[in-house]
């Protein structure tokens, strides 16, 4: 790939200024347009040290509304960051709906560092795989992604540095590892090579650009992005010659186009332009296919929550006795927990007035309450509601040594967004892989998790909101939105049948929970959250 990137190519100053100036105030209209469609915006910045990429994302913001974008330059990750997934504090950095983010290197920054360590090879394949599925999610929920890189030879590179170490006032621009990097040319070539192959995809398209001729380099990059935003945004060279107060006629074409039932109508990629080279391996695609279900429904014969025994039962004192003895070995557990630095994710899904928070506040009783966040999902709002649906929850994660316990969680998707109609039959179908791709890089990090639905009858249900109703200090627990989701039953079922189906996986099974009586569903939530945690750090003793 990089091999074909003619690297002497050039571009006059003169050129340059004639060109530039339209291009960049094409883009701040489009900027507006953006903002008012509501599509985020990623373009990600790599390349070789020496390439001043810095100076291109400086040649693109310069007219834009400062209000509409944010810039993000990369470090290596601090030690807090460390403490989450690899790719957590990327996830905190998406930008919200209508929004833009130019990342001044990016997640690949760590790809290439752990290429060129010679780390686990299959652990830095797997990598390259999150960082397509990371992709693939934000794309899938309209995002417009775009990869640079900035590409010198190693004798232009060498050149840049001999030069910048002259100026007493620039040399401390070359690092340490800028010199490392020249000295090992030809290791981080390779390097690049297969990261570009297996990263470079149709909804997140790699772009190497010549970078000789910082002039030719601004320019190219710049034709890029406002050829992928008016193709995106279905601009015509009608609509250029229009203000920005005269383009709806863009806007509702675009807002046309992702009303379509096909899922990929929204993702145009840009055809190649003669400036720049445009990458076109799919390696990576072919990691992460998106599943893609039927629009019929599935459930014809009984699920699984049909065949729950809901007449389990526990007597009193077979409660108390095991609920102390588990709660102790709850208690030893989490210190091991800690000290083995294992982050515990605990999700609790189920009907209203199944029992969920108090078989929550059974389980954190006894454990230390720094060591626990329990997070009460309702509707999203805020930041929460101006990002992909899965940002919330990444941002609410645990670190290393520490429980979260989610009282509902990103199951909503495909549960109570698919039933009342709040996400479209695309979204929640995708749901399925991104909600198990997102709980398989939680297990890869060395997450603990255990997923519990407690099921009861609607019989039982309609006798607990019975019982809410009359009792003051419960009343507050029982709102209109609970009676409207009751009527809901047949649809609430099926979806939840068709969930626990598809997302029961071997990292991060379902348990389902009896919970017609509540000690016994209590009970079983404390035994398998003791069996798990036994079963991952080893088993704890009772004095």
């Amino acid at each position: 790939m990089l091999d074909r990137c003619l690297t002497d190519v050039t571009l006059s100053k003169e050129e340059y200024r004639r060109l530039a100036p339209e291009l960049q105030a094409r883009l701040f209209d489009l900027e507006q347009m953006l903002l008012e469609a509501r599509i985020p915006t990623i373009f990600v910045f790599e390349g070789w040290a020496g390439t001043a990429k810095a100076r291109a994302i400086a040649t693109l913001t310069r007219r834009l509304d400062p209000r509409g974008f944010r810039v993000h330059s990369i470090t290596p990750p601090r030690t807090y960051e460390q403490q989450y997934p690899w790719l957590y504090r990327f996830w905190l950095k998406i930008p919200s709906y209508g929004q833009m983010s130019f990342f001044d290197r990016s997640w690949y920054r760590e790809l290439l560092a752990a290429y060129t360590a010679n780390g686990d090879r299959d652990q830095w394949r797997t990598r390259c795989e999150d960082a397509v599925i990371f992709e693939r999610q934000l794309a899938d929920d309209g995002a417009l992604i775009l990869k640079f890189w900035l590409h010198i030879t190693r004798k232009q590179q060498a050149r840049r540095f001999a030069k910048l170490l002259a100026d007493p006032i620039q040399a401390w621009r070359v690092t340490p590892e800028d010199r490392w990097q020249n000295r090992h040319y030809k290791k981080v070539y390779r390097a690049v090579e297969e990261m570009l192959s297996r990263t470079d995809t149709s909804f997140a398209p790699w772009h190497i650009v010549p970078a000789a001729d910082k002039y030719y380099a601004r320019l190219s990059i710049l034709q890029i992005i406002v050829s992928a935003l008016e193709s995106r945004l279905g601009v015509t060279a009608t609509d250029r010659g229009a203000s920005i107060d005269d383009s709806g006629l863009a806007l509702r074409r675009y807002n046309l186009a992702i009303r379509a039932p096909t899922s990929d109508a929204s993702m145009i990629r840009p055809a190649p332009l003669p400036v720049a080279y445009t990458a076109v391996a799919n390696h990576a695609a072919e990691l992460t296919p998106v599943v893609a279900h039927s629009a019929a429904p599935l459930l014809r014969e009984a699920g699984p929550l049909q065949r729950v025994d809901l007449s389990l039962r526990l007597d009193d004192d077979e409660y108390h006795r095991d609920l102390k003895r588990l709660q102790a070995k709850l208690y030893l557990l989490g210190l091991q927990v800690y000290h083995q630095k294992r982050p515990v994710v605990f999700v609790f899904e189920g009907w209203d007035a199944a029992g969920k928070g108090g078989a929550i506040q059974r389980l954190t009783a006894e454990l230390d309450p720094r060591a626990y966040t329990v997070h009460a999902i309702a509707a999203p709002a805020g930041d929460d509601k101006a990002r992909h649906y899965l940002y919330r929850f990444w941002r609410r994660l645990p670190p290393r040594g520490q429980f979260a316990i989610f009282d509902r969680s990103w199951y909503g998707r495909i549960l109570v967004e698919r039933v009342e109609g709040f996400a479209r039959p695309d979204e929640w179908r995708r749901a399925y892989a991104e909600i198990n791709q997102f709980e398989r890089q939680l297990v890869d990090f060395g997450a603990i998790i255990a997923k519990f639905w407690l099921h009861i009858s609607p019989e039982e249900q309609l006798r607990r909101f019975e019982e809410r109703q009359n009792v003051p200090y419960k009343a507050w627990k029982l709102t209109d939105e609970d009676w409207r989701n009751r009527e809901k039953w047949p649809a609430y079922l099926e979806a939840a049948n068709e969930m626990l189906l598809r997302t029961s996986t071997p990292v991060a099974p379902w348990t389902i929970v009896e919970a017609e009586d509540k000690k016994y569903a209590r009970i079983k939530v404390l035994r398998t959250a003791v069996d798990l945690l036994e079963s991952e750090l080893g088993t704890v003793k009772l004095e």
